[in-house]
C-alpha cells in the first residue's frame, strides 16, 4: 500500500513541475500540455492568459498539497482504515474548484 505521505507529495511535486512553465508563459499552444478549453485556443493572448492563470493555480495547489502531505503525516489513518480513502483523496478534491476559477476566468477574457 502507497503511503498517503507519497501520493500527496508525490502528486503535489508533479502538479508544481508541470505549472511552473505554464507560469512562466514557456508552453506554445499545442493539444497535449497546458489548459485545453475552447477558449484557450481562440488566439496566442488567450491561450497564454488562461495557462498562466491556470499554472498560478496549480502550482498553488501542488505547494500546498506538499505541505499537506508533510504535516499530516502523522494524522493519516492506518493503510487498511477506510478512512485511508478519504484522507488521500480528500484534499485531492481541491482540483475541482480550481478548474471552476479557471473556467471563469476564461469566461471573462475578450471574445
Amino acid at each position: 500500500m502507497i503511503p498517503p505521505i507519497a501520493v500527496h507529495c508525490g502528486i503535489g511535486l508533479l502538479t508544481t513541475a508541470i505549472a511552473i512553465p505554464l507560469v512562466l508563459r514557456k508552453v506554445p499552444m499545442n493539444r497535449f500540455y497546458g489548459v485545453r478549453i475552447p477558449k484557450a485556443f481562440e488566439s496566442d493572448r488567450n491561450w497564454y492568459d488562461i495557462n498562466a492563470y491556470g499554472g498560478r493555480l496549480f502550482l498553488a495547489f501542488g505547494l500546498l498539497l506538499t505541505f499537506f502531505g508533510i504535516v499530516a503525516q502523522g494524522l493519516a489513518p492506518s493503510p487498511t482504515s477506510i478512512w485511508s480513502a478519504v484522507f488521500i483523496a480528500g484534499p485531492l478534491l481541491l482540483i475541482f474548484p480550481i478548474l471552476a476559477l479557471i473556467s471563469a476566468y476564461a469566461r471573462r477574457l475578450p471574445g
